[in-house]
């Protein structure tokens, strides 16, 4: 019996190898998925020259190759057939990064309080509504610094496993800030232990960023240019310190300045908004290498809002009006690295390239806005690998415009084509 099942065996192990053998080349990728976007201009970086007449070869969702001219096929892709996308009108770039978003915010679903019952599934449509706005806007991968419960992140694992076609979400659960748990919620500390505590249950959650508010809001008295910081400094070092156990960065929403100059010296990646930055914030920044995401959208909002003010909240969105792009210009002049966030639900979710309207407003070039909201932010949240341009290697967000953005900022305005990981999810020709 053990010679015929032996003999078998031995028959059944050839019989799969000469199968095996007798499969035509290349068929160990048959389920691969080839893509060829024939780019008319191709900005595969936005600190280089763009091309003309460009080939961007995508193998499932990683660009595999760019070659010049308009290519149907190359040799590594056997006997496969590509989907070919005509882009041959088009300055095409790769996806834009909003390192400040808030999907949760910003509709008619995120108005339930958090204690009401079923306000966790209204704040889930909340994020999936704004984050296909997002998408179709051109931005394949967002931050979300600070919400409530776990929408975004069941958002975010949804689209690590396709169950979302995007955008790629990276979020930090809630905020930290000054209160209690029982009454103020997760994020809530008022001293070195509770506040270790208060990152450890963000962390828990699978927090990718830890949010901290080193001031208050801007509307609010402690949000204020002269305003103290609301977290003494070793409180901000034991957060930084415990995020940092799990390798995990910080960033600081910190409008006045000595909340600024506080964090950055505890050590914050990132600071938030720093309306009223100085030449010692600056001075920070440029030591530590920190980032400054000045969310400057958030003018259009004091802009529209200035004439229906209280006369006491018009002098506080004078200042802001006056002061925050005065001061962001004078950080990028200074060579701090700007990082493009719109606030986003705050800004009208779909509008996020408007941040970038303002940095050119405020003194930079397109190139160098485009920048901020592509090289410089994958180099913030550490993906440098995998975002932030058009080579071979990186994940297949490709996105396109009608008109140069480098000339005219305000073409991303309007985006024709979005890829997202390989997926074609918006194709203005196709879709009409």
């Amino acid at each position: 019996m053990r010679i015929i099942l032996l003999v078998v065996a031995s028959w059944f192990l050839g019989a799969i190898a000469s199968a095996q053998d007798s499969e035509p080349a290349g068929s160990e990728d048959a389920n691969d998925r080839w893509t060829i976007v024939h780019a008319g201009t191709l900005v595969a970086r936005a600190d280089a020259t763009p091309l003309r007449e460009q080939s961007i070869v995508v193998k499932n969702d990683r660009i595999h190759s760019v070659a010049a001219g308009y290519v149907s096929s190359i040799h590594d892709m056997g006997n496969a057939a590509a989907e070919i996308i005509d882009l041959k009108a088009d300055y095409v770039l790769p996806g834009l990064i909003d390192a400040h978003v808030h999907l949760g915010l910003g509709s008619d679903h995120a108005d339930r309080r958090e204690e009401e019952t079923g306000a966790e599934a209204y704040r889930m449509l909340s994020v999936t509504e704004n984050a296909k706005k997002t998408l179709n806007a051109g931005y394949t991968t967002v931050r979300n610094p600070g919400s409530a419960g776990w929408a975004v992140f069941a958002y975010r694992d949804g689209v690590k496993k396709g169950v979302f076609a995007g955008p790629r979400v990276l979020t930090a659960g809630h905020t930290i800030k000054i209160g209690t748990f029982k009454s103020d919620g997760p994020g809530a500390c008022y001293d070195i232990g509770s506040c270790k505590e208060a990152v450890r249950r963000q962390i828990d959650m699978g927090a990718d960023w830890i949010k901290l508010y080193a001031t208050c809001s801007g509307s609010k008295p402690c949000g204020r240019e002269l305003a103290p910081a609301v977290f003494l400094e070793d409180e901000i070092q034991a957060v930084i310190e415990t995020a940092r156990t799990r390798q995990i960065p910080v960033a600081a929403h910190a409008h006045g300045t000595a909340g600024i100059n506080a964090a950055l010296r505890a050590g914050v990646r990132s600071i938030e908004h720093g309306s009223y930055n100085n030449e010692e914030s600056r001075r920070h920044w440029k030591r530590t290498g920190a980032f400054y995401v000045p969310t400057l959208a958030v003018q259009d909002n004091i802009i529209k809002d200035y004439e229906t003010a209280s006369e006491a909240m018009k002098p506080v969105m004078e200042g802001f009006m006056e002061q925050h792009p005065e001061r962001v210009a004078a950080a990028y002049r200074a060579g701090v690295k700007i990082a493009a966030g719109s606030d986003a639900g705050v800004t009208p979710h779909g509008a996020n390239a408007r941040e970038l309207y303002w940095y050119v407003k405020i003194g930079m070039s397109p190139s160098e806005a485009l920048q901020a909201a592509t090289l410089v932010n994958a180099e913030m949240l550490q993906m440098e690998d995998d975002i932030g341009s058009i080579e071979p290697g990186k994940y297949a967000d490709i996105i396109s415009v009608v008109a140069d953005p480098l000339k005219d900022i305000e073409a991303l305005g309007g985006v024709r084509f979005v890829m997202a990981s390989g997926k074609v999810v918006k194709y203005a020709d196709r879709d009409r």
